[in-house]
C-alpha cells in the first residue's frame, strides 16, 4: 500500500475532526503503515490484512464521475417483501417501527400484498400477535439462517417482488442473493456503524490525540461492511437525517434518503390526539425520567456518566428528587451501586404513564447514531427534554425553545435543578415540545416519503 492512499484515509479521518490541526499527520501516518511479514515458506513477503483493507475502503470511498439518478417506478407497487433481522414488534425500538411503518403502508394501501421473512427472536420479539392485520404472508428462520434458498422453500415465490426491503445489516448482506427476486431493493441500517464509529473514533482525537489500533480497524472494517451493503441496493433508507447526511457525504454517487422514526399509535393513542391535555407541571413530583432500552451500550455509558457526574450535583441541589429509569435490559451492576435518589423501574407495558409523572425526561447520547426517538416520546407526553447536542443531532427542536441541551457534568446538572424548580419554564418548554413532535413526528407525516420510496 502506497503513501498517498493512506495519506487519503488519513485526510478522511481527520477532515471534519476540530482537533485535526494538533494531529500530527505525518506520525500517524508512520503508525498506520502495514507490517510486512516473512512467511518460512519462502522469501514472499505479504501485506498485512488490516492493511487491505484500508486499500479496500479507499477504493470504496474513491467517487465516480457520476450522481445518483432518479429511479421512477413503472408502476405503482403490488408486491414488497420485508427481510429483517428482528421482527415487528412492540418491545424493541427497531421492531416497533417496523410495525409502525408497515401498519401505515397498510393502512393506506390495503390491497397490497406484503410479506415478511424475518429470524425469530423469541427473548427479544416477545408478543408478535397482529402481524397478520398488517402482512399477508409471514415466514421465518433461526438468526443466522435466512437466506433466499429458505425463503423460495418456504413462500414457493418465484416471480420478483416489486420491492424489497432490507432492515438491519445483517438483512442487508442478503441483498445481492435475493436480486432474482428484486425489482427495487432497499436498505435501512437502523444505526450507521460506519458513522457511530466515525465518531467515536474522532471523539477519542478530539479528547486524546490518540487512537488505538483496534479503533482504526473497526472503523475500517465497519465502514467498509456498511459500504458494500450500500453498493448493493438501490437505495439505503436511514432512520434519522443525520445518519443520511453523513452516508450521502460519504458516497455521493449512492442514493440515501431517510424515513423518520414517528410516535407510535401503538403506544401513543391517546397522547396523539388533539384534545389530549398533558399533566400540569405543578402536580408532578420533583422527578426526572430515562427512558431507553439497556440492552445498547450507548444507553448504559450514559447512564453511567449521568449517574457519577450529573445526579449527585442535582441531588445536592433538589435533596427531594428522583430519577425514574425507565426500560428493559441487565442494570445489576449499575443497582448495586446502590445511587441515592434513583427508582429503577424496569420495561413497562405503556411508557406513557411513567413518563407523564416527570418534569423532564433525559437523552444521554454521548455516542453512537440510530434512533432519535425518545424526545419525541417525552414531548408528545408534554414532558420536555435536556439532551446533548449528539441526542438531538438530526430532529427539529431548537435549544431555548423546546429543549435543553447540555454537554457537561455542570450544564447538564444546571439544566435539570432549572426544570425541577422552575415550572413556569418547564411549562413554557413542553407545550412547545408537544406542538414540535405533533407537527413534525406523527408517522402521516411521512407519507410522501413512503409513497415515494415504496412506489406506492
Amino acid at each position: 500500500m502506497d503513501n498517498a492512499t493512506l495519506r487519503k484515509f488519513v485526510d478522511w479521518l481527520l477532515g471534519e475532526n476540530p482537533a485535526r490541526s494538533a494531529v500530527d499527520k505525518r506520525a500517524m501516518l508512520e503508525w498506520l503503515k502495514p507490517n510486512f511479514q516473512n512467511y518460512v515458506d519462502g522469501e514472499m513477503y505479504r501485506i498485512n490484512p488490516n492493511g487491505r483493507r484500508v486499500i479496500e475502503l479507499m477504493d470504496e470511498l474513491e467517487a465516480p464521475d457520476m450522481r445518483p439518478a432518479d429511479m421512477p417506478f413503472l408502476a405503482r407497487s403490488k408486491k414488497i417483501l420485508l427481510v429483517s433481522h428482528y421482527a415487528p414488534s412492540f418491545t424493541h425500538a427497531g421492531g416497533l417501527r417496523l410495525r409502525d411503518l408497515y401498519a401505515e403502508i397498510r393502512r393506506a394501501n390495503p390491497d397490497l400484498q406484503i410479506d415478511l421473512y424475518s429470524a425469530s427472536h423469541p427473548a427479544i420479539d416477545g408478543d408478535l400477535s397482529g402481524l397478520s392485520e398488517i402482512f399477508t404472508n409471514q415466514y421465518f428462520d433461526e438468526p443466522g439462517q435466512l437466506s433466499i434458498d429458505s425463503f423460495q422453500m418456504q413462500s414457493g415465490e418465484r416471480t420478483p417482488y416489486d420491492v424489497v426491503d432490507f432492515q438491519f445489516h445483517e438483512a442487508g448482506r442478503l441483498a445481492k442473493s435475493f436480486a432474482p427476486l428484486t425489482r427495487r431493493s432497499l436498505f435501512t441500517p437502523m444505526e450507521s456503524i460506519a458513522r457511530s464509529y466515525y465518531d467515536l473514533t474522532a471523539a477519542k482525537l478530539k479528547m486524546d490525540n490518540f487512537v488505538s489500533l483496534s479503533d482504526i480497524y473497526g472503523l475500517i472494517q465497519s465502514t467498509l461492511d456498511e459500504l458494500k451493503i450500500m453498493r448493493s441496493v438501490d437505495c439505503t433508507v436511514c432512520v434519522s437525517d443525520a445518519d443520511a447526511k453523513f452516508l450521502r457525504r460519504l458516497t455521493p454517487w449512492l442514493r440515501v434518503d431517510h424515513i423518520s422514526t414517528g410516535l407510535s399509535p401503538y403506544e401513543f393513542e391517546d397522547q396523539l390526539k388533539p384534545e389530549f391535555e398533558p399533566r400540569s407541571v405543578d402536580s408532578k413530583k420533583q422527578r426526572l425520567v430515562f427512558a431507553a432500552y439497556f440492552g445498547s451500550d450507548t444507553n448504559v455509558v450514559g447512564l453511567k456518566w449521568y449517574l457519577n457526574e450529573v445526579h449527585p450535583k442535582v441531588l445536592s441541589e433538589c435533596p427531594d428528587y428522583n430519577l425514574l429509569v425507565v426500560g428493559r435490559g441487565d442494570l445489576t451492576a449499575i443497582k448495586a451501586e446502590d445511587h441515592e435518589g434513583v427508582t429503577f423501574v424496569g420495561e413497562v407495558p405503556y411508557l406513557s404513564p411513567i413518563l407523564e409523572q416527570a418534569k423532564a425526561g433525559l437523552v444521554l447520547a454521548l455516542h453512537g447514531s440510530g434512533f432519535r426517538g425518545k424526545i419525541n416520546q417525552y414531548a408528545v407526553c408534554g414532558v420536555p427534554t435536556i439532551s446533548t447536542t449528539l441526542g438531538v443531532t438530526g430532529l427539529c427542536y431548537t435549544a431555548g425553545e423546546d429543549i435543553i441541551i447540555a454537554d457537561t457534568a455542570i450544564d447538564f446538572a444546571t439544566a435539570c435543578v432549572r426544570l425541577l424548580v422552575d415550572n413556569e419554564t418547564t411549562s413554557r418548554l413542553a407545550l412547545s415540545a408537544r406542538a414540535t413532535a405533533l407537527e413534525n413526528y406523527r408517522w402521516q407525516s411521512s407519507s410522501d416519503k413512503i409513497s415515494q420510496l415504496y412506489g406506492l
